[in-house]
């Protein structure tokens, strides 16, 4: 059947010539759409397109160096081969992690747990897995490309310390930032993998060490192989740190200990500028030991942890506190006898301070006008005190002792009824007042408190502070604990006659050869009478030069001035003292407490010897040897 077409040919025409504008149209928006992205876009889409195979890498910064006063290096630089693992062109991990463990002798769940460290970072993103590579260890991976593709080796900075195990407690130690560190806001410049100050300078001015870091702009492949450099900005080292320590002086004390198998703590500062000289917490450690996060540190954490937590504790809020915090003390001091050496003593160490806190007791009495220095006592050995009988370290007694005599020769009876007529607040007054018993201030981190207790301590705990607690603070014994930088701290305040110095390390930190920071001397004056300070540093000058029981540190023609301490670790009413103490632990802590010359005082120093035995012939001894050599300088 024939069906006759409606369309004329001006019609078609007409519907050709819309069908031919809609064509037009559309390769016109086909054109205007690559013109855009080739043309009017193309750096917008061209960048888009590098970002694909291009990648900006950190370039870690050398950390600043760390001198003595006498510009001996402490802490520098050395270069380290580092193994990167490139996760997106390994096909196998399995068998991967089997040939670099043969290759590098180490468990292969060592990477395991690295890998899963970083397992939030993109893949296009190449891990360390292992840092101090030997030469051997590179030599053998870059002769093996192929059994190897998926590793890279890179060179990095890293800490070295020339000086070893000196000074060890004072420069600290660095380690890659931890994942809590990391979550710290005023951290958020850090990522993970970087290094940080754990301990020590090396924390302390952490700002001032770590550097900036440099920028590597490369071009990657497919496979996320870097194959071009295109640029680079090149890191900016750490600022310089000069520190106040002389490093002859604290090596030389530091062997000291080792030959005569000691341990405890020594501090030795300048009286004119406050500047530690020596600071040494025996045994040390090797702070080589950490930086390289790769290898069995576990059994390092748990004692930074304890420490940390301890220095945060600004004081005993009860006698519970005292109790828990004591035996959380005692945990972590065997934790360390039994394993390591990261315990600084001498900020973190709390002793008794036996009879060195008889200076504390004379300048209370003579403040107090509750004695002269012609006040006197008869000592016959044993005295008694509310019901008690309280001994004298003389068993037969000091016969007539004024205040002179009671500190050359540590009468403990004259101190003990010298207790009996001061309150233990007053007590407490005077020895804060000279830095016992809270932090001071020097600038080494986890530092912690003292404890020199007043009746509220008790009161807190619904107990009753009784006289009688007194009597043994009287003669640095009791609940009465000190670390020995306050000891020293105090020594320095009374050789100043009342000036109390700002203890510190840090001299100054340079910049490209300019100083940015210098510390200068501060002084606090504390409001003792000048001529009270003059009547103890008389029995102080006698315990050295006048046959008291600090003679063995006299050194002539310097007229060494101190105070020995020797403090019990178990009583002597107990029926098995003379065995015990024969026992290395049980024999008392030793302490020494000087400074020198008399007048116009250079130096002065603290000396505690863990179970060293008695303080006049262990301590003493080792004071003068320090000051022979300090004036020898």
């Amino acid at each position: 059947m024939y069906i006759k077409s409606n369309l004329t040919p001006d019609k078609i025409e007409k519907k050709m010539f819309i069908i031919r504008l809609v064509i037009i149209i559309i390769f016109f928006f086909i054109y205007f759409s690559f013109w855009n992205i080739q043309i009017l876009r193309h750096n917008h889409y061209n960048n888009l397109a590098m970002g694909n195979i291009t990648d900006i890498l950190d370039i870690k910064a050398p950390r600043g160096i760390i001198v003595d006063t006498n510009n001996i290096v402490i802490a520098e630089n050395k270069i380290n081969f580092i193994l990167l693992l490139n996760r997106k062109n390994t096909s196998n991990m399995t068998e991967t992690l089997k040939n670099i463990s043969e290759a590098t002798g180490k468990n292969i769940n060592l990477f395991k747990k690295i890998i899963k460290k970083y397992k939030h970072i993109p893949k296009t993103r190449t891990i360390p897995i292992l840092k101090n590579l030997s030469i051997d260890d590179v030599i053998y991976i870059k002769s093996r490309p192929l059994k190897f593709k998926e590793f890279e080796i890179d060179v990095e900075p890293v800490r070295s310390y020339p000086q070893k195990s000196v000074a060890s407690h004072i420069i600290g130690y660095v380690s890659e930032i931890s994942d809590n560190e990391l979550k710290n806001n005023s951290l958020s410049n850090y990522k993970l993998g970087d290094t940080i100050g754990k301990s020590g300078i090396e924390k302390k001015y952490e700002k001032y060490l770590k550097g900036i870091k440099g920028e590597k702009f490369v071009l990657k492949n497919n496979l996320g192989v870097i194959k071009k450099t295109l640029r680079e900005k090149k890191p900016i080292i750490g600022n310089k740190i000069y520190l106040t320590i002389d490093m002859n002086l604290q090596k030389k004390i530091e062997d000291l200990l080792i030959e005569k198998k000691l341990k405890g703590a020594i501090g030795v500062v300048d009286l004119k500028t406050g500047g530690i000289l020596s600071l040494i917490s025996s045994p040390g450690f090797n702070p080589q030991s950490f930086w390289n996060i790769y290898s069995d540190s576990d059994k390092y954490i748990l004692y930074p942890l304890l420490s940390i937590a301890l220095s945060k504790i600004s004081s005993y809020k009860s006698f519970k506190d005292y109790i828990v915090l004591s035996t959380a003390i005692l945990i972590r001091e065997k934790y360390l006898r039994d394993n390591y050496s990261l315990h600084n003593k001498f900020i973190q160490g709390r002793y008794s301070p036996g009879s060195t806190f008889k200076i504390i007791m004379s300048l209370s009495g003579l403040e107090e006008q509750v004695i002269t220095k012609s006040s006197q006592i008869h000592c016959v050995g044993v005295t008694k005190i509310y019901n008690r009988a309280f001994h004298c370290w003389k068993e037969y007694g000091h016969g007539i002792v004024d205040l002179n005599k009671a500190i050359t020769e540590s009468c403990n009876i004259y101190f003990y009824k010298l207790g009996k007529k001061i309150n233990i607040n007053t007590i407490a007054k005077y020895a804060g007042m000279l830095g016992l018993g809270k932090k001071t201030g020097i600038d080494i981190p986890n530092e912690i408190n003292g404890l020199v207790p007043t009746d509220s301590f008790k009161f807190k705990n619904n107990r009753r502070w009784f006289p009688g607690d007194t009597i043994s603070i009287a003669i640095g014994g009791g609940m009465l604990e000190v670390t020995p930088v306050q000891a020293l701290l105090m020594i320095s305040t009374v050789a100043l006659r009342g000036q109390k110095p700002k203890l510190h390390l840090l001299d100054r930190i340079e910049s490209n050869g300019k100083i940015i920071k210098k510390i200068e001397p501060v002084f606090e004056t504390v409001p003792i009478k000048k001529e009270h300070f003059n009547t103890v540093i008389k029995g102080l000058y006698d315990v050295v030069n006048n046959k008291g029981t600090g003679r063995r540190a006299m050194v002539k023609g310097y007229d060494v001035c101190g105070k020995t301490g020797t403090q019990q670790i178990i009583s002597k009413e107990n029926p098995k003292y003379k065995q015990l103490v024969k026992i290395k632990r049980f024999k008392p802590h030793a302490w020494f407490v000087s400074f020198a010359p008399k007048d116009n005082p250079k130096y002065a120093s603290v000396i505690f010897i863990e179970n060293g035995g008695g303080a006049g012939s262990v301590a003493a001894p080792l004071a003068a040897t320090i000051y022979k050599e300090l004036f020898k300088q």
